[in-house]
């Protein structure tokens, strides 16, 4: 049977579906209605109905959602069943941060490498892993069956690296560079832009002042 096409905007809701039921079954919570979770996460029970539907529905009529059932079933869409395994380009501050991230590995993502060009970084430890000169990534990824990569470093190496990745069996890249990455058709790629999350706080923040605020420059 042909996989129904989910939108982009049904998958980006499943990650906190996942994390709300996660701590409702921590908290011995068995059932919950749509009207519930909907209170909880602030999305409205149609929208929710309408998201799990998109999966065959989950729910009884009368009975609401099994949460465990649910959390799991919501984690085998999200290929959290299955482990996959990651390593980090770039070991500076910010590519250390995550493979210091211990939660990654309580959803399935196995830290297994970080890699930088910097030969004073070579050798430095990010928990039990040392950071690797970028001769040996080719083959890493080949030797540890690595399917997802990080990309922490500048712009200006990002899009040869980016081929590299790609070019040695990467299936995915989580590209924190400044830059729009051009990969074949298949290699999922998501991009993360903290400034852009900084600036959308900012304009919401200028939103919600009064005229007199905006014009003293918010002091």
């Amino acid at each position: 049977m042909e996989e129904k096409e989910i939108s982009q905007a049904v998958i980006g809701r499943l990650p906190r579906y996942f994390r709300y039921l996660g701590e409702l079954k921590d908290q011995g919570v068995e059932r919950i209605s749509s009207q519930d979770l909907s209170g909880l996460m602030k999305v409205t029970a149609s929208q929710i109905r309408q998201d799990f539907n998109n999966f065959g529905g989950f729910g009884q009529q009368g009975y609401g959602y099994n949460v465990e059932y649910l959390y799991n079933e919501i984690g085998k869409i999200l290929g959290l069943d299955r482990q996959h395994n990651f390593i980090i380009v770039g070991a500076g501050n910010l590519g250390r941060a995550l493979g210091n991230y211990l939660n990654f590995e309580r959803r399935g993502f196995i830290f297994r490498g970080i890699f930088d060009c910097d030969p004073k970084l070579m050798g430095m430890k990010v928990r039990d892993v040392s950071v690797m000169p970028m001769e040996e990534m080719e083959h890493f990824i080949r030797e540890h069956n690595i399917d997802i990569a990080v990309l922490t470093i500048p712009k200006t190496g990002a899009i040869d690296v980016a081929e590299k990745l790609v070019q040695n069996g990467i299936r995915a890249i989580w590209n924190f560079a400044h830059v729009d990455l051009n990969v074949p058709e298949g290699i999922q790629v998501e991009n993360v832009h903290l400034s852009d999350s900084l600036m959308k706080l900012s304009y919401n923040i200028r939103k919600g002042q009064k005229p007199e605020e905006i014009e003293d420059g918010g002091t």
